[in-house]
């Protein structure tokens, strides 16, 4: 750094406002700070032989809801320095120290949340490797990922990690010198992180594999599903974030075993749980079928674009229908018309498939069913009624052949 840029950083690094030390480690001291009395931000000082500002770089482009909005990056002497949004809400850590292990239904919907914006992450080179209960923030629109402070870009070159950072118990073996760490390093922490909300438990405490095996808290489908995400050998876990996610969606459908967590009472004494579940909005995670537990949302909470769609659809299909229920009951009343079988099969399949298109619009507003579990919910929906919209052509043309009257 040149003598200019320095003391520039220095100007603006001294504009902010200090509320408040997060934290402050050997990794870096996070700061909540204001800046000109607006905030809060959050103010993130690496040092400078722990920094990886490439990262950072590649994670300031990207439009990631679920991962904070970068304000600004600049270099100090000695130090990377990075303000963020601030996230608002509670950590998973501190929500399983006030209401113990969270049910699988709001377990695997944070997993979704997290998993997407690491998915984000991973699509440009940027592997986190600090995924633990801390550095997940549960806000009202979804679980937020926070904190790129050991986050590196993947090189097609190193053959390890230059940096041996991570929390104990959450990162990867390969975060300690065995290999360089990737997206399925992500998916081990991601796999200890999910173990941890289910069972309440560390996972370096002694105590973690029983909690895992104990059926009366995790059912066997999800268990499987973390132990496959922790695999040692990084070729044998879930090879992507996504991949982990749609794992964990499915494990909620199987019912090989009761769900005593949630259904019978546990022999483990635990603090009351709270009963609204995380929701989980409708990432890509391959069109899935919606998972019995999975939340869906009520249509005042559905985005803006999706209701005035839906309530396009549904005018249009009661205009619709309406005008074909009169234009049948003329035909039945006034003979001159000369309605045939024909006409009259046709009049029953269209009124049916408008049905069938408000039925799916309900859906789509409610998130419900495949809208639940896809990136794009309209354009699956508009897919829907064109299909919709053949059905009736084709029936209508085998209704005109049968009944040419």
């Amino acid at each position: 750094m040149d003598d200019d840029q320095t003391m520039r950083s220095m100007v603006r690094d001294d504009a902010y406002r200090v509320e408040r030390v997060l934290a402050d480690g050997p990794s870096g001291r996070t700061e909540l700070v204001s800046l000109d009395g607006e905030g809060p931000l959050v103010r993130k000082r690496i040092p400078a032989a722990l920094a990886n500002a490439a990262a950072w770089a590649a994670a300031m482009e990207l439009e990631e809801p679920l991962l904070p909005r970068i304000e600004e990056l600049y270099r100090m002497p000695d130090q990377l320095v990075v303000v963020y949004e601030y996230v608002p809400g509670a950590s998973v850590e501190e929500l399983v120290a006030t209401q113990g292990s969270l049910k699988p239904s709001q377990a695997v919907a944070v997993l979704r949340d997290v998993c997407h914006a690491v998915g984000a992450l991973h699509a440009r080179g940027v592997v986190h490797r600090d995924i633990t209960p801390g550095n997940v923030i549960v806000a009202a629109d979804g679980a937020h990922l926070v904190d790129l402070g050991i986050a590196r870009q993947r090189s097609t070159t190193a053959r390890r990690d230059t940096t041996t950072l991570g929390t104990w118990g959450f990162a990867a073996p390969e975060q300690y010198g065995f290999a360089q760490t990737d997206a399925r390093s992500d998916v081990y922490s991601l796999g200890r992180l999910l173990g941890y909300m289910l069972t309440g438990v560390l996972p370096d405490a002694p105590s973690f594999d029983d909690a895992l095996d104990d059926r009366l808290l995790v059912p066997a489908s999800l268990a499987r599903v973390v132990r496959t995400a922790t695999a040692f050998e990084p070729s044998q876990r879930y090879q992507s974030a996504i991949q982990m996610a749609d794992a964990a969606y499915d494990a909620l459908t199987v019912r090989e075993e009761p769900r005593a967590a949630e259904d019978a009472p546990s022999t483990r004494a635990r603090e009351p749980r709270v009963d609204a579940a995380p929701k989980a909005p409708p990432y890509a995670l391959s069109g899935r079928k919606e998972a019995d537990a999975a939340a869906p949302r009520r249509f005042a909470q559905a985005p803006v674009l999706i209701k005035a769609l839906v309530i396009a659809v549904w005018a249009v299909v009661v205009v619709f229908i309406a005008i074909i229920v009169l234009t049948t009951i003329d035909a039945l009343t006034m003979e001159e018309l000369g309605w045939g079988p024909a006409q009259y099969q046709m009049s029953v399949e269209t009124i049916a498939g408008a049905l069938a298109m408000a039925w799916h619009a309900y859906r789509l507003a409610t998130l419900r069913g495949e809208y639940a579990s896809t990136a794009r919910p309209i354009r699956r929906f508009l897919g829907n009624c064109c299909k919709i919209v053949a059905i009736i052509f084709i029936a209508m043309l085998v209704s005109a052949l049968v009944f040419p009257g």
